[in-house]
C-alpha cells in the first residue's frame, strides 16, 4: 500500500497555505464530530491466521494489488500497477523507514516494561533526534505501565566493546502518550546508534512471531530512505 505510517516525511514539512487551510478545516470538522453512536465492535470482522503474510515475497513487487474499478473488485500483481492507473495520475510515496521503536527495560522486580517510542518531543525534529547524543526526549505507549509508577528504568548493554547504561525517567502524560526522558552514559554514542544496538522493529501483534533479524530489511518498502516512521506503510 501507499498510505503513510504514524510519521511521514511530508507530516513534518511545511504546509503549502492551500493544504494548511484544508488542513486546519478538517481538523475543526473532527472536533465537532458527534462520535457518541460510533461502536468499536462495529468494525470488527474475521481475519483467519492462514490469510496473513508472515513474511513478504522475495520479489516484492509479485504481491497481490487489490483493484476497484467502477464498482467491481478483482485481483492482480503489484507490477501491473501501472496498469490500473488513468493518465497524469498523481503518486505520492511515503520514502520513511521504520524505526526500531520498542525497547525493552527489566525491573530489578523481573516485571517487563516495554516502551514503544511514537513521537519525538526533545529535539522535535527527527534529524536532530537521531544524531543527538546523551539524553532526548519522546512521546511514547508503555506496556505494563501499572508496573512502572514511580523511579527509573535501566538497560546496560554493550556496543563495540563499550559497556553503556541506558536509563528512562517518567516526565509528563499527555492526552495519549507519556513523555519519558532518556539518558545515556556514552556520549559518543548518537540515538540512532543507540536504537540500532537496543531497538526493537515493532512488527504488528497480528503477526503472531517474533522479530527477526531480516525484517529489518524486509519490513520496509524498497523506496524507503529517511529514518521517522513507527509503523510500516499500510
Amino acid at each position: 500500500g501507499l498510505c503513510p505510517g504514524r510519521h511521514s516525511e511530508s507530516a513534518r514539512s511545511p504546509l503549502d497555505p492551500a493544504l494548511h487551510h484544508y488542513h486546519l478545516q478538517f481538523d475543526h470538522d473532527i472536533k465537532r464530530m458527534d462520535t457518541k453512536h460510533i461502536k468499536i465492535a462495529d468494525y470488527n470482522y474475521a481475519l483467519p491466521d492462514e490469510r496473513i503474510a508472515k513474511f513478504p515475497l522475495a520479489q516484492r513487487d509479485e504481491s497481490k494489488l487489490l483493484v476497484y474499478q467502477d464498482g467491481h473488485i478483482s485481483e492482480d500483481s503489484f507490477c501491473r500497477l501501472t496498469r490500473h492507473l488513468p493518465q497524469g495520475a498523481l503518486m505520492v510515496f511515503n520514502n520513511t523507514r521504520v524505526i526500531q521503536a520498542r525497547i525493552r527495560f527489566r525491573k530489578e522486580t523481573g516485571s517487563l516494561i516495554e516502551i514503544f517510542l511514537l513521537e519525538p518531543a526533545s529535539p522535535t525534529d527527527y534529524e536532530q533526534m537521531f544524531q543527538t547524543r546523551g539524553h532526548c526526549s519522546w512521546y511514547c505507549l508503555v506496556g505494563n505501565l501499572k508496573k512502572w509508577r514511580t523511579g527509573a528504568l535501566q538497560l546496560r548493554f554493550n556496543r563495540a566493546g563499550r559497556e553503556t547504561t541506558l536509563t528512562a525517567e517518567r516526565s509528563l502524560v499527555e492526552t495519549d502518550a507519556l513523555r519519558i526522558d532518556f539518558s545515556w552514559d556514552d556520549s559518543g554514542l548518537s540515538f540512532a546508534e543507540l536504537l540500532d544496538t537496543v531497538g526493537e522493529l515493532p512488527i504488528p501483534p497480528y503477526l503472531h512471531r517474533n522479530t527477526q533479524e531480516s525484517d529489518k530489511v524486509t519490513y520496509q518498502t524498497v523506496y524507503s530512505k529517511i529514518k521517522g516512521s513507527v509503523a510500516a506503510p499500510t
